[in-house]
């Protein structure tokens, strides 16, 4: 019955991080915690329109449709429930101009069922184009199809109910994602920063790659992360549309899209860098015995490289607090790389090459760190040039 502690334990540590979260400011459970409030006032607010303006047997409608119109942006809430309010109005003309001509029967189904799907595959309706089919056979199965005053009052209902739910996300709270980007490239660059430590202090302990399958892991992980990351930035985006908020909250002036793209591009490395590391464990236990693929020498004044590139990827995120520290760890990266290259140079010249057989796996590591430290390098000119505008829009209002 181990498995059943184990399971019992993780539920346990899952809400204790919930309770936790709560506590927090910003925090994933605090934005739920008001959905679900937000969510509760749209269908109860539902509920008291549509008690009074429409039949009794339609009014569960009305809060039902707000309660999943509540979405996380108020973009996302305006659209879907002009596209649900849309679907059904279509599933209802259809199911009523069938049920009016011949009933409800197996025949009336026939005539209903295919064009509601293909309505339904209507790229403009999204996700709510399933509604169609499913109010046309529902409003038949009913035998609601003939009634023309329930039809009606049905896609009344839907549209009290969209609208509710649009104007307590617009009004209440609206969710406007400012932090939410910058803190999904943070994780990113801090994963990747971790991978490079990693391997780093393996090579430093006489060229270790017994943790190889746990970098494998890893650099495996850095695609969820940059999925989640670019997931962010667009939901960041989205959420100042139509927002009430960004006219008091100001757009932030941090290229998101622009570490992102740094971000996908090092990682592409990062996942070469471990293949190569790869390469050689598996050709170093073919040939059990005979001289290693990679130099203590090689190894030890690569892992001092990723250890700075590690640092610059750490300082990247806070070139705002540490804009000097990202000078001198890139400095002291551009230096040690030169080192390693040269050292790499005078062994083709002088013949003394310990080990010829890993000299295109070492290149490759050399060449895939190189254009990590390109990649950040660029980065941080970027940042220097932006910087240097608003120094002087500042140096001009002083004056």
């Amino acid at each position: 019955m181990s498995w059943v502690r184990k399971t019992i334990r993780r539920e346990v540590r899952y809400l204790r991080g919930q309770v936790a979260g709560l506590g927090r400011r910003g925090s994933e459970q605090r934005f739920e915690v008001r959905q679900i409030a937000k969510a509760t006032l749209a269908a109860a607010l539902a509920w008291f329109l549509a008690d009074r303006l429409l039949p009794r047997e339609t009014v569960w409608i009305a809060p039902a449709t707000a309660v999943i119109m509540v979405h996380a942006t108020v973009y996302q809430t305006l659209t879907n429930g002009v596209r649900r309010v849309c679907a059904v109005a279509a599933g209802v003309i259809l199911a009523g101009s069938v049920g009016h001509l011949i009933g409800l029967n197996a025949f009336s189904l026939v005539l209903v069922v295919p064009p509601a799907l293909v309505a339904a595959r209507w790229r403009r309706m999204g996700r709510h184009g399933t509604d169609v089919a499913t109010t046309a056979v529902l409003m038949l199965s009913f035998g609601a199809g003939s009634q023309e005053r329930y039809l009606l009052a049905y896609v009344v209902a839907t549209g009290i109910g969209a609208l509710s739910g649009a104007l307590v996300n617009a009004m209440v709270f609206p969710p406007l994602y400012q932090r939410r980007p910058y803190e999904a490239v943070r994780r990113l660059s801090q994963e990747a920063a971790e991978l490079l430590e990693a391997v780093a202090g393996g090579l430093r302990e006489r060229c270790d790659l017994s943790d190889l399958p746990g970098w494998q892991r890893h650099a495996a992980r850095l695609d969820a992360h940059l999925a989640r990351a670019s997931a962010a930035i667009a939901d960041g985006a989205e959420s100042r549309r139509y927002n009430l908020r960004r006219t008091r909250v100001p757009e932030t002036n941090d290229d998101h899209e622009g570490l992102l793209e740094a971000m996908s591009e090092i990682g592409v490395h990062l996942h070469a860098l471990v293949r190569a590391l790869a390469y050689a464990a598996q050709r170093q236990r073919r040939h059990a015995g005979g001289p290693p693929w990679i130099s203590d020498e090689f190894a030890r004044d690569y892992a001092a490289l990723l250890d700075l590139l590690a640092q610059a990827l750490q300082a990247q995120m806070r070139t705002a607090d540490e804009p000097a520290r990202l000078s001198a760890v890139i400095s002291a990266a551009l230096e040690r790389a030169g080192a390693i290259q040269e050292q790499m140079t005078e062994e083709i010249r002088t013949g003394r090459l310990d080990q010829p057989h890993g000299w295109a796996v070492t290149g490759s590591l050399l060449t895939d760190a190189e254009r990590i430290l390109t990649i950040l390098t660029a980065l941080h000119a970027t940042a220097e040039i932006a910087e240097a505008p608003e120094a002087a829009d500042a140096a001009d209002a002083v004056v």
